[in-house]
């Protein structure tokens, strides 16, 4: 593709996922990665992304200019609206990363229930997923349901047990849910172990990256 995109992040484990993906679906896409755990860890301490928290993301997104990539992509839905800031900010495209599930979504319509394992990003998905729906004239109905077991066992260093937490969470959502939407992009690797029949689970790094790699095609076209 011979495009170079900066991808902002707020969890180290985000780095493989998205060059593994960026190698299937666009292998001419150059990856630069920044990570700053600072921002997510000041939202959690604070109980939420507050608008002080929103800035300074903001303000060290637009700092990644400087690295000369053709687009910046925040990766971390709490911080989400930091991308919408910087955007405005910057004649760079900044996108995030959860806009494209939130369209799909939306456009899929019915009982939309949204899965976190932080608390910190059900405000700021479920925002999005609303803002969305008024934009595409859809009314769902958008409930949320925070995974706490998971996050537990995600912060004890039990990688298996948190994934498969995080899996039973997801099947016991689709059972009352027409579409599930999991908030966070590292809940993705759950996915493997789901059994949840019919019932789309969207998740943000496949469905965002394919929207940012075709974005970037259209405006160079």
């Amino acid at each position: 593709m011979g495009k170079t995109l900066q991808l902002f992040h707020t969890a180290p484990a985000l780095v493989p996922v998205f060059d593994a993906l960026a190698a299937e679906m666009a292998p001419g896409l150059v990856l630069r990665h920044t990570v700053r755990e600072d921002l997510l860890k000041r939202a959690i301490d604070l109980g939420e992304a507050t608008p002080e928290v929103i800035e300074a993301a903001a303000s060290a997104i637009v700092e990644e200019i400087r690295k000369g990539a053709d687009a910046i992509v925040c990766t971390c839905s709490t911080i989400g609206a930091a991308a919408d800031l910087a955007d405005k900010q910057t004649h760079l495209p900044v996108f995030r990363i959860d806009r494209a599930m939130a369209r799909e979504s939306v456009g899929l319509g019915g009982r939309i229930l949204v899965l976190a394992t932080l608390r910190t990003t059900i405000e700021p998905t479920v925002s999005l997923l609303r803002s969305e729906a008024v934009r595409l004239g859809r009314a769902p109905a958008v409930d949320s349901v925070v995974l706490d077991q998971a996050r537990a066992l995600f912060l004890s260093g039990n990688t298996d047990q948190y994934l498969q937490a995080v899996a039973d969470g997801i099947n016991a959502a689709a059972l009352d849910a027409d579409v599930v939407v999991l908030a966070q992009a590292s809940m993705a690797a759950a996915l493997p172990l789901v059994k949840a029949g019919d019932v789309p689970i969207l998740t943000s790094p496949r469905l965002g990256l394919s929207w940012v790699v075709h974005e970037l095609s259209e405006h160079s076209a």
